[in-house]
């Protein structure tokens, strides 16, 4: 068989013991074999791992940006205060150039900046540690904690309780307003 100028042969496609067999109409039926791969990769590689991994590499980088950014304007800011050469240095040194409130919220900035990279890092790392991969695994994770290894209880059984829970305070208060109603009010002078 020839196929894009190289030669390719099937399995026995010369066996010279092989006889040519009869047709039937099963052979001519049969579905057509597809080629299922089973997945050979570890549960670390999975697609749901690397997802997950995304997420925790995503915040190392974006952190890593952050810290850079943060490094450089510290940076910058003490080589503000180093005297030039050509000044005394036995004078004061030269205050930064800035506003003191300027100085304040660019430090604000970073510092959000830091911290909301270590949360999505964090986040990323946590989700692969604990198999999270949706707001619905998260869901399903806090209510098998929750409620046992029943996987908890669904939203209408929690409806049901409070429903119950409900009338019979209500009924309750009801009690107490009709024995208020029967009983005679008490007089001290009588």
């Amino acid at each position: 068989m020839w196929s894009f100028g190289t030669t390719m042969t099937m399995a026995n496609d010369r066996d010279p013991n092989r006889e040519p067999r009869a047709s039937s109409p099963r052979d001519t039926i049969a579905p057509p074999q597809t080629n299922i791969r089973p997945d050979t990769r570890s549960p670390i590689l999975s697609q749901r791992s690397l997802r997950q991994l995304g997420l925790f590499f995503a915040g190392a980088g974006f952190l890593s940006l952050a810290t850079l950014v943060t490094r450089r304007a510290v940076v910058r800011k003490q080589r503000a205060t180093i005297p030039r050469f050509y000044q005394p240095s036995n004078g004061p040194v030269s205050k930064i150039d800035s506003d003191g409130s300027f100085i304040a919220v660019e430090a604000l900035g970073l510092a959000t900046l830091n911290v909301i990279s270590f949360g999505i890092m964090a986040t990323g790392g946590l989700a692969w540690a604990f198999d999270i991969s949706n707001i619905g695994d998260l869901r399903q994770l806090a209510r098998k904690s929750i409620g046992g290894e029943g996987g908890g209880r669904t939203d209408e059984e929690a409806e049901r309780d409070v429903e119950e829970w409900v009338a019979k305070v209500l009924l309750r208060r009801d009690d107490i307003d009709k024995e208020k109603a029967t009983k005679p009010p008490f007089h001290k002078g009588e």
